[in-house]
């Protein structure tokens, strides 16, 4: 099953990607409204899903960086049980 493993953090990989392009789409429309219009103006449910996806984009992070480690680990026993 060493693909099984592969596939999940590849999984998680193009999850956290997409999340960060949507991110940064939201970020991108967010300046061009500043720009465009005062603060005071802004739709606060923009703001709020801006920072709601940037939240969970840093808790995607995380969780790729705890399976990569996981998985690294995983894969240096293997290893080291296929050669002993």
């Amino acid at each position: 099953m060493p693909g099984s493993d592969q596939n999940s953090s590849l999984r998680l990989q193009n999850a956290e990607e997409r999340l960060a392009l949507a991110v940064d789409r939201l970020e991108s429309a967010l300046a061009s409204a500043k720009q465009a219009t005062p603060e005071k103006t802004l739709d606060p449910a923009l703001v709020d899903e801006l920072s709601r996806l940037q939240t969970e984009n840093g808790e995607l992070r995380t969780l790729v960086g705890r399976a990569t480690s996981t998985l690294d680990g995983t894969i240096a026993k293997l290893k080291t049980q296929l050669q002993g």
